[in-house]
């Protein structure tokens, strides 16, 4: 019997999407997609075929000549609309002609004025979890894989890109239609595009980077080792079947550091440094072309399976170009990411295993970076068990055995068994997978550089002041170590002192931001609330809001303020991230 997706209403059972046929018409101005998709099966559909959707106006839906019945179901609140077709009558194909809403959860619309340019209005797609069903009618599980091309129409001068191999690009009297082909089968979850004033630098053979005009110069030096990392990462995992590795910097308001799309990595702004020191996004990003978007977690609820072994191939290069120190310091932090995230949840919450429940539950409203490091600390143990050497052969046959399919972590344990059953002897697989929390031990994690950031931090709060000598040549790591190991709440003369040796408001890197501005929040730091609304305004990444909002909720001098500051920014920032922190805000009785 097939699998089922509890967040999907597609029925397996009456065939599957192989194929889909895209002709897009891009309409800033009622901000839609108008799209006509052709869809090929595995099977001749004898009868009804379901499919999701989300807010889409339906047009036409036919086959051949002949129209076909069709209705929209009731909407459910997490999964959307069911499309139920009627009587296709073993039909290999059909054909629907459709329009998406302007607040369609997978498309954000930017003004002129929300770009680095100023110019020209921007698009972009983010479709994973559950939100390709709001650009277009599919199975919207990881279960089901499909081949596409696609036919783009813009306005120019924008330029559109999909994460699929470009075919040409012809310019007619007010448009510009690109062509784009994706020969490897995709689930749902990665089909992607983006149209705005964008320009393109090669970096490599296989690589190059889009960016808009004002930031393609930093983008292209920042990322310039993408070549150098995707060969790494064909030594560690094996061959690259995606062609060419990509990337798009996309504008501040992208609701994630980074999204794997195939061929073309989407990426936000904020790791553009100007010191390549956070170029760790790439290795992460280009790491899931073998572990999630090859090998796929069959449901959301086995998304370790994508992300917590896409952080450990992401160690792996990390250590490989930076050496062991780094990619130390790299899974102490990660460790303690992951304590936080625990504590926060409860120990003893079912969110926190592996292998999660997620019936009846959306899964953007439970994201968290468990799955990511709980999942690499068990790869990671599992690695430590056998030795390198053994893992790394077990690791490149798992991605050849599995590479195009989904996998569940039921599926994962049977292969490991067979593979490497010694492993068993020394880690406790289930307890991993299945259990809340961490097993005993599981963060006894050492580096020489977080002990050096603990060892200041202690000094500092003895009463020894930090130069600026001793900081100098602190990786950004090292900072995120000693704000972590600060107590919650410290004075405000305090974090002024702290504000000035480390320039948080000229940082780069927005995870150390994020943590002073929530160190300030939380110690009464008056004087930081203008930078908060800045940050808030300009980023637009979930997991700096998330914990910026929650901790504007949560202290009283700032909890009236929330409310009036959040309608600010609502417009700003993509649908699924307002979403979440409206629901924060009404748990709240804000």
């Amino acid at each position: 019997m097939p699998l089922r997706d509890p967040h999907s209403f597609a029925n397996l059972s009456q065939g599957r999407i192989t194929h889909i046929d895209f002709d897009i018409q891009v309409d800033f101005t009622r901000k839609e997609l108008a799209i006509e998709a052709t869809y090929a099966f595995d099977q001749p559909i004898h009868d009804a075929f379901f499919l999701d959707t989300r807010a889409l106006t339906i047009e036409r839906i036919y086959t051949g000549e002949r129209d076909l019945a069709w209705e929209l179901d009731k909407q459910d609140p997490i999964l959307g609309e069911r499309l139920h077709v009627r009587k296709l009558d073993s039909a290999t194909e059909m054909t629907i002609e459709l329009r998406t809403a302007p607040g369609s959860t997978a498309l954000q619309w930017l003004t002129p004025k929300q770009t680095a340019g100023g110019e020209h209005p921007f698009l972009y797609s983010q479709c994973q979890s559950i939100h390709a069903r709001s650009i277009f009618p599919c199975q919207d599980t990881p279960l089901v894989r499909f081949t596409y091309h696609a036919k783009m129409q813009v306005p120019p001068p924008l330029i559109g890109v999909m994460a699929a191999a470009s075919l040409g690009v012809e310019d007619q009297t007010g448009r510009r239609i690109h062509s784009f082909a994706m020969k490897q089968p995709i689930p749902s979850y990665l089909f992607a595009l983006a149209a705005g004033d964008l320009a393109f630098k090669k970096l490599g053979p296989r690589t190059g980077i889009y960016a808009e005009n004002e930031t393609i110069d930093a983008a292209a030096w920042e990322f310039a080792e993408n070549e150098q990392k995707l060969k790494l990462g064909e030594g560690l995992f094996g061959p690259y079947l995606w062609e060419r590795y990509d990337a798009i910097v996309m504008p501040p308001s992208f609701p994630y550091g980074g999204m794997e799309n195939p061929r073309l990595t989407f990426m936000s702004t904020i790791f553009i440094m100007g010191d390549r020191s956070w170029t760790s996004i790439i290795s992460h990003e280009l790491a899931h072309s073998w572990t999630g978007n090859l090998v796929t977690n069959a449901s959301w609820e086995h998304f370790w399976l994508n992300e917590g072994w896409t952080v450990y191939a992401e160690m792996r290069i990390t250590e490989a170009l930076e050496g062991r120190d780094v990619a130390d310091l790299e899974t102490v932090i990660y460790g303690k990411i992951l304590q936080e995230e625990l504590e926060l949840f409860g120990m003893q919450s079912p969110i926190t295993c592996l292998k999660t429940s997620l019936e009846g539950i959306d899964p953007d409203e439970v994201f968290s970076r468990i799955p990511y490091y709980k999942g690499f600390l068990f790869i990671r143990q599992l690695e430590h068990a056998v030795g390198r050497e053994r893992f790394d052969a077990f690791t490149k046959k798992y991605i050849q055995t599995f590479q195009f399919q989904s996998l569940t972590s039921e599926g994962f344990v049977t292969f490991l068994e067979k593979e490497l059953p010694q492993a068993f002897d020394h880690v406790d697989v289930q307890a991993w997978i299945y259990a809340p929390g961490l097993p005993e031990g599981a963060l006894d994690l050492n580096s020489s550089l977080h002990d050096d950031a603990l060892d200041a931090c202690e000094q500092y709060l003895q009463g020894k002041p930090l130069s600026k000598q001793q900081i100098t040549k602190w990786r950004s790591g090292q900072v995120y170590a000693f704000l972590l190991a600060l107590p919650e709440r410290i004075t405000a003369e305090d974090c002024a002192v702290l504000d000035a040796l480390f320039e948080f408001e000229s940082q780069w890197n927005c995870s150390l931001r994020t943590m002073f501005l929530v160190l300030g929040i939380r110690s009464g730091y008056r004087e930081i609330m203008p930078r908060v609304e800045r940050f808030v305004q300009t980023f637009g990444r979930g997991t700096y809001l998330t914990k910026i909002f929650r901790n504007l909720v949560a202290e009283h001098w700032t909890r009236p303020q929330v409310r009036p500051l959040f309608e600010r920014i609502r417009e700003r920032h993509h649908p699924v991230v307002i979403t979440n922190l409206e629901k924060m805000l009404a748990n709240a009785n804000l």
